[in-house]
């Protein structure tokens, strides 16, 4: 669960639903990079988990949607203290790596 949960594209996933239910498409455009069949990876792991639920509206074509689950609505508040961490730490571990970078060339 911890490999799925640490995985870049089930926590952009996650945090874009965290506001609002999108369809597949709309994630795919908001998620730089994601191929369709990674994002269809992602949210068919992510919905067999149980944090995410799949709506298919039959519409023409057939629209589908994506919400958070109670569930997925607790992993996305245990995701953003990672991510405000992240945020607030990012100049600090850039110096550090910099620093070990820079021991390591002498």
């Amino acid at each position: 669960m911890l490999d799925r949960v640490a995985d870049k594209w089930t926590t952009l996933v996650l945090t874009l639903l965290r506001d609002e239910p999108m369809r597949f498409n709309a994630l795919r455009r908001r998620i730089e990079g994601v191929s369709q069949k990674m994002l269809s990876q992602t949210v068919r792991q992510l919905e067999r988990d149980g944090l995410v639920t799949r709506t298919v509206t039959p519409t023409v074509p057939v629209s589908v949607s994506y919400a958070l689950t109670p569930l997925g609505e607790t992993l996305v508040g245990a995701l953003q203290a990672m991510i405000d961490w992240a945020e607030d730490n990012m100049a600090e571990v850039g110096k550090a790596q910099a620093a070990y970078d820079e021991r390591r060339l002498d």
